[in-house]
């Protein structure tokens, strides 16, 4: 199963968050003391805003273990923000692909998610047909997360707001 860690509070330093704490997402991505395989090395991700140079965020992914990245120990400590979104992965569904790593990002959004959705093989191709051109295009990889986003990007263009009633409408229609 996958670990992410969300931030929201006054700026500070990627490297405050991702490395210098005791049980911080690095280390808990290959020291997992409750799991019989501790690893989370199927790739990361990093998002975080930084409002007073672009509205959109920014992202970093890639395949290699997060503990193994050389750009990310460089950049973390060069990176501030006020609200940060990490994921470490262990692939459940889909390959282990740069397009398959959280945090997603559309527009001004990112979203990350933990777990599996169960019989997403068995509705991965109704999901994708309630899906408009312009957002079923948006997808890149093959995670249930990925097209769960995409569910929400729907319904928050068709609706304007997104309650977990909608969510559960949608994810039982499909």
């Amino acid at each position: 199963m996958c670990r992410f860690l969300a931030y929201r509070g006054t700026p500070i330093k990627l490297d405050k968050l991702l490395y210098r704490p005791k049980n911080s997402l690095i280390n808990q991505s290959f020291r997992a003391r409750e799991r019989e395989e501790p690893l989370n090395g199927d790739g990361f991700g990093v998002g975080w805003y930084s409002p007073e140079l672009e509205p959109t965020p920014a992202v970093f992914t890639s395949i290699q273990p997060a503990w193994n990245n050389k750009n990310l120990r460089n950049l973390s400590p060069k990176i501030r923000s006020s609200s940060i979104f990490a994921h470490v992965r262990a692939a459940t569904h889909g390959r282990v692909s740069e397009a398959n790593c959280h945090p997603f990002q559309y527009g001004k959004l990112l979203f990350m998610h933990n777990g599996a959705i169960a019989g997403f093989n068995v509705i991965k191709r109704a999901l994708r047909m309630r899906l408009s051109d312009g957002i079923y295009d948006w997808i890149k990889g093959d995670t249930d997360s990925e097209h769960f986003f995409a569910l929400i990007l729907q319904y928050l263009d068709a609706h304007g707001d997104l309650t977990v009633n909608h969510m559960a409408e949608a994810y039982i229609k499909a």
